[in-house]
C-alpha cells in the first residue's frame, strides 16, 4: 500500500471519531438541559426558603379616584400597590392580572380588568381604569332611596400572580356614609315646611252663601273668617322603580275660620334643582289630594292632613351623578347643592279667589351635601335639616 493511501485511510478514520463523539454528546444534551433546569429549581427553592426571592405581595394603595368626567364618561382610577422581593423586575405577559370592581349599594358600578403587568423590583403602583357603567345609575338611585339616602361603597381587587411562585391577593374596602342624614328628603321637607302659617281672610257675612254657612254662630258679626293654617309640613320617599321616583309631600292644615274651605289643592309649584339639573318638577292645576275626592273640605276647626305626589324622572339621576362629582361643577368634589321651591294654591270658597301657601312666590330653600365614595381625607356631611314629622 502506497503512503498516500494511508493516509487517507487515516483521516477518514479521525473524521469518523470527531462524529461518532458528536453523536454521542448531543444525545446526552436533554440529560444535561433537565439536570441543569433541575439545579435552577433547587436553586431558586432554597432561595425562595431562604427569603432571598419570593412571590410578590400586593394591596389596594386607593380604592378609586375620580378621573376624566363628562357629559359622557366618567371615569374610575383605583390603584393597587405591588411589592416585589426578587432582585429583578417581573415582566410576563398574561401571567401577572388585575382584576377590580366599586359598588355601590350592592349595585355594580363599575368593574375591570388588566393584564401584562409590569412589575419591577421593589415596591410600585399600578392605575387600574374604567368608566362608571351608566345604565347602573339608575338601580343604584333605587337602591340609595330604599336604603334611606345611606352610601355603602365597597371596592375589591385581585391580583394574580402565575409565575414559578404563584400567589393571589384579594383586598377588600368599605365604607358607609350620610347613614345620619337625608340630604334629598330633607331639602324637600324644609321647603314644604316653609308655607306654615295662617292664610286668613275676612269677608262679609253677605258675601258668603248660606251653603257655607251652614249652621255656624257668627255672634252678630258682620264679617267671617275665610282660610287655612298650615301646622307643619314634610315630605317622605313613595314608590321609587327602575324607571320613576315618587315623592309624598305632606301638610298638616288647620281650619281656623268660621266656614269649611276644600280639603283638596287646585294647584301646585315644586321645583328641585341639584347642581343646577333639575330632579322633581310639577305644575298642575288639577292636582288632587291622596285619598281626597274633590269635593272633601275641612271643617271649621278642624285639622287634617293633606298627601300628594310628585314623580321623577329617572333618567335625570346620570345628569345629576355626574355633575355630583365634577370639580368644575357645584361646590366642589362629590358635591351638591340643593334648590328647593315649593307653592300650593288653595281655592278661597267664599270669593272664588286663592289662597297661596306663601304669597304670590314659591318658598325657596338651598342646602349642600357632599360624600366621600372616592374622595380622600373629605367627609360625608349635609347642611339640609331632617324631616320634622308630627308624632315622632
Amino acid at each position: 500500500m502506497s503512503e498516500a493511501g494511508s493516509a487517507d485511510r487515516g483521516g477518514e478514520t479521525a473524521a469518523g471519531d470527531d462524529g461518532s463523539r458528536l453523536t454521542a454528546l448531543v444525545a446526552t444534551w436533554p440529560r444535561r438541559i433537565g439536570v441543569a433546569l433541575g439545579g435552577l429549581v433547587g436553586v431558586l427553592v432554597v432561595l425562595y426558603l431562604v427569603g432571598v426571592i419570593g412571590a410578590p405581595a400586593a394591596g389596594l394603595e386607593d380604592r378609586g379616584d375620580w378621573g376624566e368626567v363628562t357629559d359622557e364618561r366618567t371615569e374610575i382610577v383605583t390603584t393597587v400597590w405591588i411589592d416585589n422581593p426578587n432582585p429583578i423586575g417581573v415582566s410576563l405577559g398574561n401571567t401577572v392580572t388585575a382584576e377590580y370592581d366599586i359598588v355601590l349599594n350592592d349595585v355594580l358600578l363599575a368593574e375591570g380588568s388588566k393584564s401584562g403587568i409590569e412589575v419591577p423590583k421593589g415596591n410600585s403602583t399600578e392605575q387600574l381604569r374604567t368608566d362608571v357603567r351608566n345604565e347602573h345609575l339608575a338601580d343604584w338611585w333605587v337602591a340609595f332611596v330604599r336604603a334611606n339616602e345611606t352610601v355603602h361603597v365597597d371596592a375589591n381587587a385581585t391580583l394574580q400572580v402565575n409565575t414559578l411562585f404563584s400567589a393571589s391577593h384579594d383586598v377588600h374596602r368599605n365604607r358607609t356614609m350620610l347613614n345620619e342624614s337625608t340630604p334629598v328628603i330633607g331639602a324637600l321637607s324644609a321647603s314644604v315646611n316653609e308655607t306654615s302659617g295662617t292664610y286668613t281672610e275676612s269677608v262679609s257675612a253677605s258675601e258668603v252663601g248660606e251653603d257655607l254657612l251652614g249652621e255656624s254662630p257668627l255672634g252678630g258679626s258682620d264679617s267671617v273668617t275665610v282660610g287655612y293654617e298650615v301646622q307643619r309640613g314634610w315630605a317622605t320617599w313613595g314608590e321609587v322603580s327602575e324607571s320613576e321616583t315618587t315623592v309624598r309631600f305632606h301638610l298638616l292644615v288647620h281650619n281656623p275660620g268660621d266656614v269649611p274651605v276644600p280639603a283638596s289643592p287646585d294647584g301646585l309649584g315644586v321645583s328641585v334643582d341639584m347642581n343646577d339639573v333639575r330632579t322633581f318638577e310639577a305644575e298642575s292645576g288639577d292636582l288632587s289630594a291622596e285619598s281626597l275626592g274633590p269635593d272633601a273640605v275641612i271643617a271649621p276647626g278642624e285639622t287634617r292632613e293633606i298627601t300628594y305626589r310628585v314623580t321623577m324622572d329617572n333618567d335625570r339621576v346620570d345628569d345629576w351623578f355626574t355633575s355630583h362629582v365634577r370639580e368644575d361643577r357645584g361646590p366642589g368634589t362629590e358635591a351638591t347643592a340643593v334648590e328647593a321651591q315649593f307653592q300650593i294654591v288653595f281655592e278661597n270658597p267664599a270669593t272664588g279667589g286663592q289662597f297661596r301657601f306663601p304669597g304670590e312666590s314659591p318658598v325657596g330653600y338651598d342646602c349642600e351635601f357632599q360624600t366621600a365614595i372616592l374622595v380622600d381625607g373629605q367627609n360625608s356631611t349635609s347642611t339640609c335639616e331632617p324631616p320634622t314629622v308630627p308624632g315622632n
